[in-house]
């Protein structure tokens, strides 16, 4: 009484196989009467489709002027926000040398090739871990529009409609300490 069925499914080219499986009745099917509407349980025996490709759970290697410039940031976030020169221009300190501190030049998201850097791993692979550093800085702060002085992004607050202040319009970025003059 058991009927068994053999079918092929085709990637548009009828030479292609991607799911080949044969379709029986379970066998708690066969032996539970059942009426015509009822749905018939269906068991899959093979399939020729190709495995999903390995996951890795290690990250992604990173170049050395990166790491270099992720722990350049770690090391010196608030002495690099301090000097923060404006208009995309950060004083970033060696990674090597003591006290020597170079000026890089962020460039904005339309223009990126006005990023630069003075040091001397900048002028010979246009890339290097001062410029890494100040683009990390550049990203995770912004300017208050108050007074003007560049902050980390979780000290700002932005203005709302329902701020109702006079002075400052919605969607303006205030410091903490601009921000304690102009709130009651």
């Amino acid at each position: 009484m058991s009927k068994n069925f053999l079918f092929t499914i085709y990637n548009c080219n009828p030479f292609v196989v991607i799911y080949q499986c044969q379709i029986r009745k379970a066998p708690a099917a066969l032996e539970t009467p059942r009426s015509m509407d009822q749905e018939e349980d269906l068991l899959l025996d093979r399939s020729l489709a190709h495995p999903a490709p390995p996951t890795t759970t290690e990250p992604a290697k990173l170049p050395g002027y990166v790491l270099r410039g992720l722990g350049i940031f770690e090391l010196h976030r608030d002495e690099i926000l301090a000097a923060y020169q404006g208009a995309g221009r950060w004083l970033v300190p060696s990674g090597t040398e003591t006290g020597r501190h170079y000026e890089v030049r962020v460039g904005s998201s339309r223009h990126p090739e006005r990023s630069r850097c003075e040091c001397t791993g900048y002028q010979h692979h246009e890339h290097c871990s001062h410029l890494v550093c100040a683009q990390i800085a550049h990203r995770k702060s912004a300017v208050c529009d108050s007074c003007g002085e560049r902050h980390w992004w979780p000290e700002l607050t932005e203005v709302q409609e329902d701020d109702e202040l006079l002075t400052w319009f919605p969607g303006d970025r205030l410091c903490d300490d601009c921000r304690s003059g102009h709130w009651a």
